[in-house]
């Protein structure tokens, strides 16, 4: 077990002008070199986002693409998540990929897994009023990742303003150490302490991202702390969509666009090995 401690991100949100990353990375990709550490988030950005997380699916040829960027980086490439581990490894299969859990409350390096050092009891409290709060609003569930319990409403977004006001209401009962994330028609309740953020930065400590360059590609609000600290190590941050505002020094239009990249990203590091 190791302390994630709290990452600090201080650099403000930018306009809606960053420039967007070609999908062939040859000339045009800022710095494509083989001593990248490459972060990639999961829904939204590997795959489409869907009415429940259990309805996700992953284009075939991806994960094989995935193991030759993983091979042309010498290790360096792991799928930071909102998901579980397990939940990732289960999308991915058979291929088992390092990266970071439950917006970093799980990070594997190799073959051991690092938590944070939270109980999950703790959000008992969450996990029953969100249970009530999907028994009385149709169209709505909720999802318990043991770190973080979170609510889903993209099947009745009338019940967004409901369920945002129960999470913020539990994070204020509940006390400074919990938080309230935001995403894409979800409401999350987690430990403060996971963030993605923390689990990049605890990553680049240690091989084999520790002396690269990170690279960061994610698609919603609970990426901003990571495109943060990315920015901070002097990487790459990039956002999938159009959002009104973000960290992220670059845009890449949408998961299509993104597997695009990742299919010319792998041929050309091959070219540079």
């Amino acid at each position: 077990m190791v302390v994630l401690l709290p990452v600090s991100v201080e650099i403000p949100a930018v306009p809606r002008t960053v420039p967007p990353v070609q999908s062939n990375p040859a000339p045009g990709l800022p710095s494509s070199r083989t001593d990248w550490a490459l972060f990639l988030d999961v829904d939204g950005t590997l795959v489409e986002i869907t009415e429940s997380p259990d309805l996700v699916r992953v284009v075939k040829t991806l994960p094989g693409t995935l193991r030759e960027l993983e091979e042309s980086l010498v290790g360096a490439l792991a799928l930071i998540s909102g998901r579980s581990l397990a939940e990732v490894d289960r999308l991915f299969a058979p291929h088992q990929f390092v990266g970071a859990g439950v917006h970093g409350a799980e990070i594997r390096s190799g073959t051991s897994v690092l938590e944070v050092p939270e109980d999950p009891t703790r959000l008992d409290t969450v996990r029953k009023a969100f249970r009530n709060f999907a028994d009385t609003h149709p169209g709505t569930l909720w999802e318990d990742k043991r770190f973080a319990v979170t609510l889903h409403y993209r099947r009745n977004s009338a019940a967004g303003p409901g369920a945002l006001a129960l999470a913020h209401r539990l994070e204020s009962e509940l006390g400074e150490e919990f938080q309230v994330l935001e995403g894409k028609m979800v409401a999350e309740v987690r430990f403060r302490s996971a963030t993605k953020a923390n689990a990049i930065a605890t990553m680049l400590e240690d091989a084999p991202f520790h002396n690269r360059l990170p690279v960061y590609v994610g698609d919603d609000r609970t990426d901003e702390d990571a495109f943060g600290t990315v920015n901070q190590h002097g990487g790459i941050s990039i956002v999938v969509g159009n959002p009104a505002e973000t960290q992220a020094t670059h845009t890449l239009a949408s998961v299509t666009e993104v597997h695009r990249w990742i299919d010319a990203l792998a041929q050309h590091l091959q070219t540079l090995e």
